[in-house]
């Protein structure tokens, strides 16, 4: 195990994850109901209806991904995207912070009873969770950009702007980071959010956003994310269990959706 700046990642010799990181790789992950996201027809309007899934019994699940972790690993249609492997700064790998910080959300989560897979690059097909949170850290060559900023896709269910008002609200007060509103179409256009080009991706009806927790270029941002990465874990589990609280077990996966066709030029997936 090493610690730089404060954070607790579980390497291995040659430097990668080892297995006592507290997470698990994407085969040991829970199997999701990919086909909950089969779009089921075409209403007037050209608008497109996706079916409801069946949730699988048992607690309340969420899904916390560490950004750019384990990208060796992604599949062929992510492979364009194999050079991004985040910021760095003051020493310290923007997976690292990631994996640091979804690990203790993951903790603090599960003593609430939630069940939690903490999620690399490689998105289970059609993962279905209460919620999905994609964490990222920020990098600016200029070194004078700072603060935090959440965001949620398209064409997917009605309860992601909640999802990112929770975050957002309790994030910023626990963490007393700035807000940053400068949201790009990177994080708008994130591929986990692509359920219809992507098969690495997450189901439409399963509440998903990115959450850019600050600036790792930044030493003011840098200094909370690794050196009080406890209380930045704190603020996103407050965010999370809100947003639980106010969307109660079973509500978001109880209708079909009705989603606006893709464009026809098509997308290609971003970070």
């Amino acid at each position: 195990s090493t610690a730089l700046s404060g954070i607790r990642v579980a390497l291995a010799d040659d430097g990668s994850v080892s297995p006592d990181a507290g997470t698990a790789p994407p085969g040991d992950l829970p199997a999701t109901a990919a086909s909950t996201a089969v779009v089921g027809s075409v209403d007037p309007g050209a608008m497109v209806r996706v079916s409801r899934p069946e949730m699988p019994a048992g607690p309340r699940r969420v899904g916390i991904q560490a950004g750019h972790w384990r990208m060796a690993d992604i599949p062929d249609e992510l492979r364009r995207l194999a050079g991004q492997t985040g910021t760095s700064a003051g020493g310290v790998a923007e997976w690292q912070v990631n994996l640091d910080i979804a690990n203790r959300v993951a903790s603090l989560l599960r003593d609430d009873g939630i069940a939690i897979d903490v999620i690399p690059a490689t998105v289970p097909e059609g993962y279905l969770a209460d919620v999905f949170l994609s964490l990222h850290a920020d990098g600016d060559l200029s070194g004078t950009r700072r603060g935090f900023k959440a965001a949620h896709g398209t064409r997917r269910g009605p309860y992601e702007p909640q999802l990112v008002r929770a975050i957002v609200e309790e994030y910023g007060r626990v963490t007393g980071l700035p807000s940053n509103g400068e949201v790009s179409r990177n994080m708008t256009g994130y591929y986990a959010f692509g359920w219809s080009r992507l098969r690495s991706s997450v189901a439409p009806h399963t509440p998903a956003a990115i959450l850019e927790m600050g600036y790792l270029t930044h030493p003011d941002d840098r200094a909370v994310l690794t050196g009080q990465a406890e209380r930045v874990a704190g603020g996103i589990a407050r965010g999370i269990r809100r947003f639980l609280e106010e969307v109660p077990a079973g509500v978001a996966f109880a209708e079909d959706l009705l989603v606006p066709p893709a464009p026809a030029w098509g997308r290609r997936p971003a970070w």
